[in-house]
């Protein structure tokens, strides 16, 4: 169990940090959280550096579905090493927003093993959220040179350009993988 000092101190540095403009913003757009300090990503990077990292803590905070900045700090305080594909599955299912899936894929997803399976499999899914997931991880396995078959990514991308939530993704793969094929 988290000592509750610990998290105590994040919702401490929650509130000190808050930014009511940009939670305002969020709320505006469509947020789906019922609490949110408008932090911004150099601010909790800078709370997460104070802890160690830890599954524990990670998963006491990403089951604070309620809040934004919790969600957003459980994927910076997940031991990278220790993540695997079964909770990215999971994670990747219970993320709920684009910026959240952004986030799971940035900081932890890319580096485990298996992640381009995962791509392959979350692209042929009928939610939309599951597809959005999968191109921004290619993006990033592709960003990282981490991707074995860049044609089938390129042909990924331009079936979802169609896709409302996927388009801007979708896009950055095809411009990134024509550079690279420029070269």
């Amino acid at each position: 169990m988290v000592d509750n000092k610990i998290i105590k101190s994040i919702k401490t540095d929650f509130f000190a940090l808050r930014n009511g403009e940009i939670a305002d913003r969020l709320r505006k757009a469509g947020s789906p959280y019922k609490i949110i300090f408008g932090l911004q990503i150099p601010q909790l990077n800078g709370i997460a550096s104070k802890f160690e990292p830890s599954a524990e803590l990670a998963e006491t905070l990403w089951d604070n579905r309620s809040t934004r900045e919790s969600r957003l700090l459980a994927t910076m305080v997940y031991p990278v090493e220790e993540f695997t594909v079964d909770m990215a599955e999971k994670w990747s299912s219970e993320a709920d927003t684009v910026e959240l899936a952004d986030m799971l894929c940035f900081r932890l997803v890319r580096y485990i093993e298996g992640a381009e399976a995962l791509v392959e499999k979350k692209i042929e899914s009928d939610k939309e959220a599951d597809r959005y997931f999968a191109l921004r991880l290619a993006m990033n396995l592709l960003v990282m040179g981490k991707l074995k078959d860049v044609g089938a990514v390129y042909s990924m991308a331009q079936r979802a350009y169609s896709s409302a939530a996927a388009k801007t993704v979708a896009a950055q793969i095809i411009e990134e993988i024509d550079f690279i094929n420029e070269k």
